[in-house]
Formats: structure tokens, sequence, C-alpha cells
């Protein structure tokens, strides 16, 4: 870690999700930030981020530098402590370990990846095997509705862990304590940051609400959470994925899956989801109406591979990931 107070982080990803976090993070300045934009670039470079939160408040964030790429962020020579990594995960489509080459610097920098479903850690594994690697799973509701624009619930929590490696060249101690400091910027600046001992646990978790109502509210023709649940076949269906991801995650990490906010059940998911006062708008519904990639692949695929090598099986899933599948290829395909 930098040798002063201040650690130095660059972020990849800085939509919705990202913005808040890098927001909550440089807030109290303990640590500099810097902002890797893609499509929201030149409106966040010049006006920052226009940030309505019920959390939070009304605010514009500024980062503390704002470039359209890696490259760029280490053009002036800055090395970063840590790579916090928001993309969404399409491993089909792209590889976010190849895009992050250029600011890792050994087992100097640790590289956080804040994103949805299974197996996200082989590729920065595999590419990085001197640099600590922590997996994160967000609980946040949050949108962008216009570049730039960020409109955030009561919710910004993180659990994180650090991935596990027999051939870790780093002190796994101090990666440790430095990953506590980071916690506890998040922490004071009230966005819960937990770190936990086996994370995997955690995306299981997260991915029995992921891998329902976020594929349902695609293939039922793009339904919001109240409607889906309106209707008795498709609350059926919901919680026919759900305990079937129970079951491969808990036979995948070999103990049950974790109890968090209350949720230890199929139907406690269903109950807290129903319970909502505003009907919640999952991200890959988000995707279909905007025509982009949906994160198919690592919520619903690399899980069907994971049941399959365990002998278990899932129809539900199977037929769900078919269909999701087919409707995004529909309108890829007519964007050509």
């Amino acid at each position: 870690m930098s040798s002063d107070a201040t650690i130095k982080v660059l972020l990849l990803g800085a939509g919705a999700l990202g913005s808040i976090f890098a927001w909550r993070l440089q807030e109290g300045d303990k640590a500099k930030v810097t902002v890797v934009c893609r499509s929201n670039y030149s409106i966040v470079k010049s006006r920052g981020f226009s940030i309505v939160s019920e959390a939070y408040g009304k605010h514009t964030y500024h980062p503390n530098k704002v470039v359209r790429s890696v490259e760029d962020a280490v053009s002036d020579g800055t090395v970063y402590d840590f790579i916090i990594v928001c993309t969404k995960a399409l491993p089909n489509l792209s590889d976010d370990s190849e895009m992050i080459v250029p600011a890792v610097n050994g087992n100097k920098t640790t590289i956080i990846l804040i994103q949805n479903g299974i197996g996200i850690e082989k590729a920065f594994c595999v590419r990085f095997p001197e640099s600590p690697i922590v997996s994160a799973v967000a609980y946040i509701d949050v949108s962008q509705p216009s570049d730039g624009v960020i409109e955030h619930g009561s919710n910004a929590m993180l659990l994180m862990g650090l991935c596990a490696s027999e051939n870790a060249n780093y002190d796994t101690a101090a990666v440790n304590k430095s990953l506590q400091s980071v916690s506890g910027i998040w922490n004071d600046n009230g966005a819960t940051c937990t770190i936990v001992e086996n994370i995997q646990r955690f995306r299981w978790l997260k991915l029995v609400w992921n891998a329902s109502f976020n594929t349902v509210s695609v293939v039922s023709g793009g339904n919001d959470t109240r409607q889906m649940l309106a209707d008795p076949y498709c609350k059926g269906l919901i919680r026919n994925l759900m305990t079937e991801v129970y079951k491969i995650g808990e036979a995948a990490t070999g103990e049950p899956l974790p109890v968090l906010l209350g949720a230890d059940s199929p139907d406690a998911f269903i109950a807290s989801t129903e319970a909502n006062k505003t009907p919640v708008c999952p991200s890959m519904l988000m995707d279909f109406r905007a025509r982009r990639p949906m994160e198919h692949e690592v919520i619903l695929k690399r899980p069907l591979d994971v049941a399959k090598r365990l002998g278990i099986h899932a129809p539900y899933m199977e037929a769900v990931y078919a269909l999701v599948v087919m409707v995004e290829k529909g309108y890829l395909s007519s964007r050509l």
C-alpha cells in the first residue's frame, strides 16, 4: 500500500453501482479515486455525477480523476494500491482481466471484483497469479437513468473476501490488513462493508435472487418484481429456480448457504421482495429494455456447469437459460 495515509484506487466501470462505491470511498479524503468511464465519460468529466440518494441526500460527486481508459489512468506514472472492477461480467464477450493489465503491479496491487455471478475470479487469478484477488458481493439499489445521473435508494452493502491461493506470492496478513483499511473507509462513510471467510457462500446466496427474479423478468416479457409475483405461475417458477440454486450452491460449497437480512429460504426471499414498498426493476431487465448484452453466462451458464459436474439436475434453470439466450440473440442480431 502507498506509504502515505491516502490509498490510491482505480475503479473500472463507473456506472450506477461503481459511482456510489467510488464516492463513498473518496469521501473523507482517505482515498484518491480515479474512475474509468466509458459511455458517460464526457458528462462525468465536465460535470461529475449528479446523485440523488435516499441514504446520503442530493450531491454532485467529482472523482479525483476521470479517464477514458486504464492506459490513460497510468499515463502519469501513478501506481494504484487497489483496482476495483465494477463492470458487468460478460466473459462470453470480453475479458475484463485483460483490460486492467497496464495498471497491475504484481503483489503490490490488490484487485477487488464487485461483480455478479459464479466463477468471475478465475480469469483474474490465472492472469495475475502474484496479485491478491478479492471477491465482493454488492447489495445496492441504484440506477443511472441517463449519463452521469444516479438514483440511489437506501442500501449500499458489500461483503468481500480474499480468494485463497496456494501459490500466493504475497503476505496474506498484510493484504487482510489493507482490506480492513478499505472496509473501514466505506463503513465510516455509510456504505456497509464486511470481510467474510468464505465469500463463495455469499456469491451463491446472491445468485438465489439473480438467477430467478433477474432472468424471469426477461423471459416473462419485461416485468418488474411486483408484476412477476402477482402471477401465481410466475411466482412458482421463481420459487423453483431459487430452490435449484440453493441445492447447487450448498453442494458446491459443502455447507448451508448463509442467512442474510433474514432471508434463509426461497419463501423468505419472495416475502422480502413482496414487502418492498416499490417494485424492483432487476438489472437484467434494464439491459433487456436497453437491448444490451445480459449476464447470463455467470448467472445461469456457469452455475449450470457446476450442477452438471456435481450430478445435479436443474431443469428450470436450463429452460430459462435457453430462453434468455434466445431473447438476447433476437435483439442483438437486429442491431447488426
